[in-house]
């Protein structure tokens, strides 16, 4: 899913940097972070007029900057919206599964959500136009492979640490919050031959990849080793110690503090011993990430597509891994304003 990484970019090599404890406040616990400007959004985004204003207008941003980069957001999903939607969801779909109370607020700037068929449709330029300056240090220069570069920096991290820390080979793989399965495909990559399971909540953004994953088999004439199913992260369904590795690649930033704890737990639940948790996440130690909170226009830009971003920021991701009952986990940024995160399950 889209990020922080819109402000991000990613030093020539990964930097291994310690974990930091959150403390409890309902505030964010980010060096300068002012807590007034904090609180005062949250308390104008209660008014449901201010808050859609807001978010048009950090939408609008995402579609002028995709324009900048010669990305048509009307002409690249014009096509797809002539397909039988209602069916291809009516395939994915799992009515047993129950969709929780947080996943059913506005996400990055769509009035619905994840659970729309327009923000599903978009996810692909929208990425791009979102993590278009990740590389770039300065935030300036605009790169339409900056979404894949950002995946690909954490494949490397990931893989540089599930080495130092002797994980088990890497086969089955489930990955967490896949959506149309972007995620899924750098996992593919970085592991090849490699299963990958993703499993998501939207039944829109899997429908999309679904008949997304059928084109390109068409296209190339070859299956891919990849499944997508509709389900709950915290109850996959799937057998304990089943998967070598579990990924969650921008996800955590999406979620309450409990669910995501949850998640941890059913990911240690699943994971055969020596298997590991990966994260790729935002990091809220960076610099830019602490200028962006104590700045009230981008913040409040910010704030409006991500409505658990405190949550995630007020974490203690080492010790939520812990207490999942994985060993110490392993980081290093893969860029600036990202962090990977390996916890292993105890052999």
């Amino acid at each position: 899913m889209a990020s922080f990484a819109s402000f991000s970019s990613r030093p020539a090599h990964p930097r291994r940097i310690s974990s930091t404890t959150a403390s409890s406040s309902q505030t964010a616990n980010v060096d300068g972070a002012n807590p007034l400007l904090l609180s005062a959004v949250e308390a104008l985004f209660k008014f449901p007029p201010v808050f859609s204003l807001a978010a048009k207008g950090a939408r609008k941003k995402i579609v002028d900057r995709g324009q900048l980069m010669g990305l048509d957001f009307a002409s690249d999903i014009e096509a797809l919206k002539q397909v039988d939607w209602d069916k291809e969801m009516a395939e994915v779909l799992d009515t047993t599964v129950s969709t929780p109370g947080y996943y059913k607020v506005p996400f990055h700037a769509y009035p619905d959500g994840n659970l729309s068929m327009e923000s599903a449709l978009e996810v692909t330029v929208a990425a791009k136009s979102v993590h278009a300056t990740v590389m770039d240090p300065e935030g300036k220069v605009l790169d339409p492979e900056g979404d894949e570069k950002l995946r690909s920096s954490y494949n490397r991290c990931m893989l540089q640490l599930l080495e130092e820390q002797d994980a088990r080979p890497v086969k089955d793989i489930l990955d967490i919050g896949a959506a149309t399965g972007l995620s899924s495909l750098a996992l593919l990559k970085a592991f090849p031959g490699a299963t990958v399971t993703g499993i998501d909540l939207s039944p829109h953004f899997l429908a999309a990849g679904r008949y997304l994953q059928r084109q390109r088999e068409e296209e190339t004439g070859k299956k891919e080793h990849l499944m997508l199913l509709h389900g709950l992260a915290e109850d996959t369904r799937l057998p304990s110690e089943s998967v070598d590795l579990v990924s969650m690649c921008l996800v955590c930033h999406e979620l309450p503090e409990s669910a995501s704890r949850a998640i941890f737990k059913e990911a240690a639940r699943v994971l055969k011993p020596g298997g590991a948790l990966c994260v790729m996440e935002m990091n809220p130690a960076s610099q830019i990430f602490q200028r962006v909170m104590q700045n009230p226009i981008p913040y409040t830009i910010f704030k409006s597509t991500e409505p658990w971003l405190l949550e995630y920021v007020n974490m203690d991701m080492k010790t939520a891994m812990m207490d999942a009952g994985l060993m110490e986990p392993r980081q290093l940024e893969n860029s600036s304003r990202h962090k990977s995160v390996v916890a292993i399950k105890k052999s």
